[in-house]
């Protein structure tokens, strides 16, 4: 989780924070991956280096939100929440892929839909016979997975590519 970028971030996605001491403020050299000459001892160390930077990532307690930060980012050096930069443009390209070229306004907007709904549900709560049967429910069933919704453009997408199999098929 080191901090060096290229350009500004993108404010929607602020740096993560916790108040607990975290593997790569006090080594943050075990983070930085220098690209030089891989080879022989070098390439053995480096991959050293890389293997304890993921095994500290693996305990920290804000990996997704710093693995986050790092995609929208696109931090070029160093490792992120266990991830090179090689994994870290194979994730973006994904990302593109699946919510399309402009994944970081769906993801912001995701985000934005998030935060107004758990506003909402703090400032209207639900009378109390709503509120035990819901608890009831959540005890027989767990907790309900979220929906969701596709956006126009990944709908397409999916309907693309589903009759483009059906057409190889």
């Amino acid at each position: 989780m080191s901090r060096t970028h290229h350009t500004d971030p993108d404010p929607r996605f602020p740096f993560p924070h916790t108040s607990s001491p975290t593997r790569c403020r006090t080594r943050p050299e075990l983070f930085d991956l220098g690209l030089g000459d891989l080879s022989g001892a070098t390439k053995k160390a480096a991959q050293e280096r890389l293997e304890q930077a993921r095994r500290a990532c693996s305990a920290c307690p804000v990996v997704t939100a710093c693995l986050r930060w790092a995609l929208v980012n696109e931090t070029t050096e160093n490792v992120f929440a266990s991830t090179t930069p090689t994994q870290r443009r194979v994730l973006r390209r994904r990302l593109a892929d699946r919510l399309g070229p402009d994944w970081v306004d769906v993801l912001a907007a995701r985000d934005q839909a998030r935060r107004e709904r758990a506003k909402a549900a703090r400032h209207t709560p639900l009378p109390v016979p709503q509120a035990r049967i819901v608890h009831l429910d959540r005890e027989l069933n767990g907790p309900l997975r979220p929906l969701l919704r596709l956006t126009a453009e990944e709908q397409c997408l999916n309907r693309s590519r589903l009759e483009a199999g059906l057409k190889a098929a």
